[in-house]
């Protein structure tokens, strides 16, 4: 056979091969990559992009989940909304750990809108729920077999303390992403001013962190064609993130529902997504008059020192963002909703990763 007749013919046969490896290798997951192992921090209960947020990790078969802990004032009602979530979508194998309830030092800042109505009296936490933020983000931390990715929705109050509690932890976290800060212009932002004493300390560990900020995804809000689509996707989870819409469109009948949170899901998996430029950020932690403020200097660090290991996320391709997540959490739950009630309550406080 004329070897030009045997390339074609073999070029034909294994073409459509050649696009199955293509797309999975485009979701990390060929040749026997395993999913990005990652703890999730977050103030769920605050604002419903947290949701939204935790929604997206487990929905992305890009992401491991091992653990969720939390921050913020009502920690019981806080763990029995992240609880329903993780059950909406059959995940009460997920460690789930209490976190702090107030800042490192005291802060002035009123946590803003709840959303607890969503509770039920049927919501409630199994008794063998009780792992502690710090202990079980070192615990998850030092005993996984590979560093992973710590992604944090609000302040960083959990993430410094568990650095106290054991420092060997940074050796063991290939990079933070952290949802906060405002630089365009230098000023003051929640999930900063909140603790601004715990993010500075994150952000001088040395250890990798990409800062997504309400800068950066100023536009990112859910309306139109894409509030649609998830209204009817008619799934349990969907559900559940629909009741939380309607709750915030009660209380904010003029706001648009704006996606923060789930852009540091994304950016986990999908850099692409967003630009950022590379520098260090500062956190005002002496002046009263801008106590929390934030300002990044660019930079890849002085010639001799230390590298800068902040990158800033600069803009975020929106409509790129929207389509992934709405496909994503349209999509009936990964793991079978069906499951929701039927993990143990000892797989829900696993301290460990393996």
């Amino acid at each position: 056979m004329p070897e030009q007749d045997w390339l074609r013919r073999e070029g034909n046969r294994l073409a459509p091969l050649a696009v199955v490896v293509l797309l999975l290798m485009s979701t990390g997951l060929v040749f026997g990559q395993r999913p990005m192992p990652v703890i999730l921090d977050t103030d769920v209960g605050n604002d419903i992009d947290d949701e939204f947020a935790l929604a997206l990790a487990i929905q992305s078969p890009e992401i491991d989940v091992r653990a969720v802990t939390l921050f913020g004032d009502q920690m019981e009602d806080r763990m029995r909304l992240a609880w329903k979530e993780l059950g909406s979508y059959g995940r009460r194998d997920i460690a789930l750990g209490r976190g702090a309830t107030e800042p490192l030092l005291a802060s002035t800042v009123a946590p803003p809108w709840s959303h607890f109505e969503i509770l039920t009296p049927d919501d409630l936490l199994p008794p063998a729920i009780n792992s502690q933020a710090a202990s079980l983000i070192a615990n998850t931390l030092l005993y996984a077999s590979q560093n992973m990715t710590f992604i944090t929705t609000g302040p960083l109050t959990n993430l410094a303390l568990a650095m106290k509690v054991d420092s060997r932890i940074k050796d063991h976290i290939a990079r933070i992403i952290v949802v906060g800060g405002r630089f365009h212009p230098p000023g003051l932002e929640y999930n900063v001013q909140r603790d601004p004493i715990a993010a500075e300390i994150v952000f001088q560990s040395g250890i990798p962190i990409t800062v997504v900020s309400r800068d950066a995804a100023r536009d990112c809000t859910l309306a139109g064609p894409d509030l649609d689509r998830l209204r009817s996707a008619q799934n349990p989870a969907s559900r559940f993130l629909v009741q939380l819409i309607q709750l915030w469109q009660t209380s904010h009948p003029n706001e648009p529902v704006t996606l923060l949170d789930p852009v540091a899901a994304a950016v986990a998996f999908q850099p692409t997504l967003a630009s950022s430029e590379t520098g260090s950020i500062v956190v005002e932690t002496s002046d009263p008059k801008t106590f929390g403020e934030t300002r990044f200097e660019p930079g890849a660090g002085s010639p001799g020192g230390p590298r800068s290991t902040i990158a800033l996320a600069r803009e975020l391709d929106v409509r790129r963002f929207l389509d992934l997540l709405i496909g994503r959490l349209s999509a009936p739950p990964r793991s079978g909703a069906s499951s929701a009630t039927g993990a143990g309550a000892g797989a829900a406080v696993r301290t460990t990763s393996q």
